[in-house]
Parts: C-alpha cells; structure tokens; sequence
C-alpha cells in the first residue's frame, strides 16, 4: 500500500501515464489470479507455517526488486513477481484463524487480523511519499525499505511459529487435506463461487479506488501532504470500524446483511466523492471508512461459514474465491483510470458502477443455519 502514495513521483521518473499506472497497480492481483488457489490447496495440503514462512520471505525478496524498475515494462513485471506472493498471504491467514479459534470468535479474528492490515496501510501511505521518499533519497529505496518487515516477519513464522495441536484446533477434524479431495471438495461448493462474484466486483472498485485516489485528490488541487493524508485517514477509520462492523454482525446474526451496507455506503462514496467539495470529501471519507471497514473480515468469515468448508478447505476456498475476485483487482483498475479522459471524476463513476454489481450475488447467499464450522 505504499504504491498508491508513490504513483505520482514514480509516474514522473519513469514516464507512466494514467492507465499505465492503472496496470501496474492492477499486477498484483493479476498474480493472484495464478496463485490463489494453488497457494491455498498448498495451505491446506502442507500447513499455515511452512506456507506462510516461504509466502513471506519470497514476497520481500520480489517486493525489493521493484526498487531496480526502469520503465513500465519492468515495474510491471516486478508488481506481478511481488504479487505472486503477496496476493495469497491474506487468504492464509484467514485459514489460520479458522484453525486457532471456534465459531464464537472467529469474526473477531478476522477483524482484528484486518486492524492490523489497516494500521500498515496507514504507516505505509503516512510515510512513504512525505517523509522516506525524501529521507530516503527517492521512492526506490522506499521499496528496500518495505522489504525488510516483510523479511523479518517470515523469520519469526520460522523460529517461533507453529501449527496447531489437534487439542486446539477448534473448527476442524483434519488440519490438513489431499490436494485432490480438497479442490474437487470445494469446487461443488456453490456459495463459494457466489461469494467470488462478491469479491470480483467489490474487490475491483475497491482496487480501482485505493490506487486513484491519492492521483485524484492531487489532480483537483490538493497538495500532496493533503492527499496522503485522506488516504491515511479512509484506512485509519477503517481501523475504527472493522471490530464493530463485524460484532455487529455476530449481534444480528447477519453477515449478509452488514456486507450489504458496506457495499452499498462504499458505492455511495463513490458516486458523490466527484460532486462534493473540500469539507465534503473529508466527511465521505470519514463516514464511508468507518461503515465499509468490516467487509474483508465479513467475507472471509462467510466463506468460512459456508457448509462443508470450515478450517480443512478454508484455503482452497479463499483461493478459489480470490481467484475469482481477482479478475476484477486486476482489470478494474486500468479499465476506470481510462475513463480520466472524459473527467477526474469518470473514473469514479465507473468503480461506483462496479461496486453496485456486488449486491446481485449477494443476493443469492446463504446465512448458516448450525455450527457448521464445527461439523467439518
């Protein structure tokens, strides 16, 4: 997340227009597409530890590499070699926390995994651009400098990480499962595949949106401070408001229906962002952070959720449904940047348009009826 802050001087030192910004941001997740699933079936076949300690020193090593760019070419190439990577780490993670806790506190869990998700987007769009590009020397060393956590949390999954005992495991029979039985498993799963249409389109215009929003905000006049700060700020509020979000959701016994409101209150965000002034886009932002905050957590609880999935084949079926949703973090993003040329604000329109497609499919899902994570 330190990319979207950083676009600007690097579209200026490597020549990049707006779509081509729009496509290398849209790298990571195109690699996703390749390596959700396969990332997943591996999680499921060979454990959260080994998987995630491989995930994270590979994913520094790729991540630094993007700091030697040249062109768009290259920086492309390095997103998408990063992403590989990158782009399954929070699908294993949401396995990890379907093993270690019961049905009572799992969406908690996820919630808080999120918080701290939001707390490095917030450290990386704080810093990045006003302060480690210029202590730094440019936005390259920024990218060494990102490297290391990433680097160093791997080696803490080495040395100090470890699988649960079957005593512990609270959701599952089997921590593990046959790549084979996993993925033929999971594919008869409808509502899996329906939550990957969800993600598929909330997913893209959120990308889409993330990756805009700094540029957009400069583009109407905004100094550059100011701009990274709104994009701190829509992630800090975020960290606000995902815990309540999603016991919310425990509270009503509705996942469906707080992803709803998340969806529907991000597409409000979007469609008036462009038509509203100063003092406006600041209360958007605010509003609209806090109330789309629980909708990651709320999906991979319900994927978790859904009957005959649980811990076993939670990593296959978050792949599958990255897999899935990929396609829309991949295309969304350069496909909206297009539209700059009408107006700053087209491209808006176009993610605000996305997002709205979220709710036909979730039409379609089920809210559990029993403890199903327990009966797998």
């Amino acid at each position: 997340m330190c990319m979207p802050v950083l676009f600007k001087e690097i579209s200026l030192k490597l020549n990049l227009n707006l779509v081509s910004v729009g496509t290398v941001w849209g790298m990571d997740p195109l690699a996703g597409i390749f390596i959700g699933l396969p990332a997943g079936l591996f999680a499921d076949r060979f454990g959260v530890k080994r998987t995630l300690v491989f995930i994270c020193i590979a994913a520094s090593i790729f991540g630094a590499l993007r700091g030697f760019s040249v062109n768009f070419i290259t920086l492309a190439a390095t997103m998408f070699l990063y992403g590989f990577l990158g782009a399954s780490t929070p699908n294993i993670v949401a396995k990890a926390t379907a093993l270690w806790f019961d049905e009572k506190r799992i969406a908690l869990a996820n919630a808080l995994t999120n918080v701290a998700w939001s707390l490095g987007s917030m450290s990386a769009s704080m810093f990045s651009a006003t302060a480690l590009s210029p202590a730094l020397g440019s936005w390259r060393q920024v990218m060494f400098f990102w490297a290391a956590p990433c680097f160093l949390v791997g080696l803490l999954w080495l040395f100090t990480g470890r699988e649960p005992a079957k005593g512990e495991v609270h959701q599952v029979t089997n921590v593990t499962a046959p790549f084979r039985q996993a993925l033929a498993h999971v594919m008869r799963v409808k509502q899996v595949w329906i939550i990957g249409l969800i993600t598929l389109a909330h997913y893209g215009a959120t990308m889409g949106f993330m990756g805009y929003l700094a540029i957009y905000l400069r583009n109407i006049g905004w100094t550059t401070t100011a701009a990274d700060s709104a994009f701190t700020v829509l992630n800090g509020v975020g960290t606000l408001g995902v815990i309540p979000m999603v016991l919310l959701s425990d509270k009503i016994k509705s996942r469906k229906g707080i992803l709803a409101l998340s969806i529907i209150v991000f597409t409000g965000l979007l469609a008036l962002l462009p038509f509203v002034n100063t003092p406006g886009i600041w209360l958007l932002i605010i509003v609209v952070g806090f109330l789309r905050a629980g909708a990651p957590s709320i999906i991979n609880v319900m994927v978790f959720e859904s009957e005959g999935i649980g811990g076993t084949y939670g990593g296959t079926a978050m792949g599958l449904t990255s897999t899935v949703g990929m396609w829309g973090a991949f295309l969304a993003p350069p496909i909206g940047n297009s539209f700059a040329r009408f107006s700053q604000g087209a491209p808006l329109l176009f993610w605000a348009a996305l997002s709205l497609l979220a709710i036909v499919p979730l039409l379609f899902t089920k809210e559990r009826t029993k403890n199903i994570l327990q009966a797998y």
